[in-house]
C-alpha cells in the first residue's frame, strides 16, 4: 500500500509534469500555423442601453450592425459590458460579445481601459464560435470610437 505523503508527492510531480509540457507542446504545434483567417469587420451601433452616468457595477448591451472593409453587410452582433471600476479619470470595462457572420458566431471577451471619449484600442480573445468557426481560437483587437467597434481578429481554426 502506497503510504498518503508518496501519493501526494507522485500526484505533485504528475501535475506539474502535465502544467509544464502541455503548454509547451500546445504552443509548438500552433508555431507556422498555416490556418490563421483574418476576419476584419466594423460594427455599427443600432441599439444601446449604457446608462448615462455609468459606476462600477453598471451593466448594458449593444447591437450592432456589422460591416466589410468593403463596406458590405457582413452580419450583427451584440456586446455584453459592465463597468468594472469607474474613476474621474477612467472607465474600466469588462465585454462579452458574439459577433453572428455569414459563416456562424465568434465569441469574444476583453477587457478595455476608455479614457474620455477618446478611440481606445485593446485586445480581444477567441473563446469559440459556430458553424464554420466552431473550433475556433485566437486572438485579436477592438477598436471603440463612440458608436463604432472594428474588430480586427486572427482565427485560429
Amino acid at each position: 500500500m502506497i503510504s498518503p505523503a508518496v501519493r501526494g508527492v507522485v500526484t505533485t510531480t504528475a501535475l506539474t509534469t502535465v502544467c509544464v509540457l502541455l503548454p509547451a507542446s500546445a504552443a509548438g504545434a500552433d508555431a507556422g500555423d498555416k490556418d490563421i483567417e483574418k476576419v476584419t469587420v466594423t460594427g455599427v451601433t443600432v441599439a444601446d442601453n449604457r446608462p448615462d452616468g455609468v459606476r462600477a457595477g453598471d451593466s448594458w448591451t449593444t447591437y450592432l450592425k456589422l460591416y466589410t472593409p468593403k463596406r458590405k453587410r457582413a452580419g450583427d452582433g451584440t456586446s455584453q459590458c459592465t463597468a468594472v471600476e469607474v474613476t474621474a479619470r477612467k472607465r474600466l470595462v469588462q465585454c462579452t460579445r458574439v459577433l453572428r457572420l455569414k459563416k456562424g458566431s465568434l465569441v469574444l471577451a476583453d477587457l478595455i481601459t476608455h479614457q474620455g471619449r477618446a478611440a481606445v484600442t485593446a485586445r480581444t480573445a477567441i473563446l469559440g464560435g459556430t458553424g464554420h468557426y466552431n473550433d475556433a481560437e485566437g486572438q485579436g483587437t477592438v477598436t471603440v470610437r463612440r458608436d463604432r467597434i472594428r474588430f480586427s481578429l486572427a482565427v485560429d481554426d
